[in-house]
């Protein structure tokens, strides 16, 4: 790969964040933006590396977004905008460069951009991206410094702001709205279909709530359902058992990724089912059933409403989460700057201390001075990043 050999020098390369989200599409437009496992390996595998670029896909219900750091990140952006017949990203979604896009990185990992404010679900969501990246080969170090240290700012956040007070998340709002429609909650039969991340925080909450004493759940790979189902003590079923058994479901929670809809009027046919919770994108839930009056359907959207109230109090907590932010990327470009002025202070002290010793014999005290040399110099440094472009220039030539 291209980028792995030029990885100390970034000269020409940026950061970039590119995509879509709820704040510019209702999911029923989003899920035709979502990307499948085949779409998602063809960018790592192929089109970052063309670019000369390394970073992940965040391709989750309310957003497909792209975190980049390359020689040529405009291209994957234009890419990715012949497969939805637009011309600027602007017209449909967002983009961010340079400083920009790495602010807009730790807002996403704070729960600033989520669609439910302050919902931490978001940080296991990006962590899984960031994962999928490594596995692909495009989850360079410089990229994987900066999303860790985006969590490390997302946990202070959590923790020393009411930013994620109260359980508000979509797997949260999916049981609250189970609850609230359900006039059988207690002896309902629930079928959660699909343990994703999404689908395991649902069940997760939807055990916690103590009430509903019939789950069952399913998975395509029933490893998955067997060990959820031992933890949380709960119906395991295997997939086809699933479908098979549909109409003795009260309600259904899906969470799965499909390229087409699972429940249509045929699916559901014979199902008693009249509320389901589609935590798809693209939808699992087909747009006949959806407009079907004796059905009640809710998607990510129609879940973020029902917890308004509680969003005004997190509100009051947004300018002290913007604070931390800003306070945690002046100690990422530290560390960013250390990175550049490392080799360059080391260049200049080993050749001060060669040709001190050509004229002194004492080097323990040659190499005590040009110590202090090089933490006055990396103070200067921090101070005046400027200093090492002249650096670099007097030393190889170039900036």
């Amino acid at each position: 790969m291209p980028f792995k050999e030029k990885m100390t020098q970034f000269t020409g390369y940026n950061w970039y964040a590119f995509g879509i989200t709820h704040e510019h599409a209702a999911a029923k437009e989003r899920q035709h933006f979502a990307l499948t496992e085949e779409q998602l390996k063809y960018y790592f595998q192929e089109i970052l590396p063309q670019n000369d670029c390394v970073g992940f896909i965040a391709n989750t219900c309310n957003r497909t977004s792209f975190f980049l750091f390359g020689k040529n990140p405009e291209n994957i952006e234009k890419t990715f905008l012949e497969n939805l017949s637009a011309t600027d990203i602007t017209e449909i979604g967002e983009r961010y460069i340079g400083k920009k896009a790495i602010y807009y990185l730790f807002e996403v990992m704070a729960g600033l951009d989520s669609q439910i404010l302050g919902d931490f679900e978001i940080v296991g969501q990006m962590k899984a991206a960031f994962d999928k990246s490594k596995t692909q080969g495009t989850g360079l170090g410089i990229v994987e410094k900066l999303v860790n240290h985006a969590i490390y700012c997302s946990r202070r956040i959590k923790n020393e702001t009411g930013l994620s007070e109260g359980t508000s998340s979509t797997s949260y709002a999916a049981v609250q709205f189970l609850k609230c429609t359900l006039t059988n909650f207690s002896s309902a039969k629930i079928l959660v279909l699909g343990l994703g991340q999404i689908g395991k925080r649902t069940l997760d909450n939807l055990v916690a709530e103590k009430g509903a004493n019939q789950i069952f759940i399913a998975n395509r790979g029933s490893s998955k359902s067997k060990k959820q189902a031992a933890l949380h003590g709960v119906h395991p079923l295997s997939w086809e058992e699933a479908f098979k058994n549909i109409a003795q479901f009260d309600a259904i929670i899906s969470a799965v990724s499909a390229p087409e809809p699972l429940f249509t009027k045929t699916t559901l046919a014979d199902a008693k089912a009249r509320c389901i919770v589609d935590l798809s994108i693209p939808f699992s839930v087909a747009e006949e059933v959806q407009n079907d009056q004796t059905i009640e359907v809710a998607n990510v959207d129609k879940l973020s409403t029902t917890i308004a109230k509680q969003m005004e109090q997190r509100k009051k907590w947004v300018p002290r989460a913007h604070e931390i932010i800003r306070e945690e990327l002046d100690k990422y470009k530290e560390w960013e700057l250390a990175v550049d002025a490392v080799p360059i202070i080391k260049e200049l002290r080993n050749r001060l201390e060669k040709e001190w010793s050509a004229k002194h014999t004492d080097l323990e005290k040659i190499e005590r001075i040009s110590g202090k040399i090089e933490a006055r110099l990396f103070e200067r440094i921090r101070k005046n990043p400027k200093l090492l472009r002249e650096l670099q220039k007097q030393l190889y030539g170039r900036s």
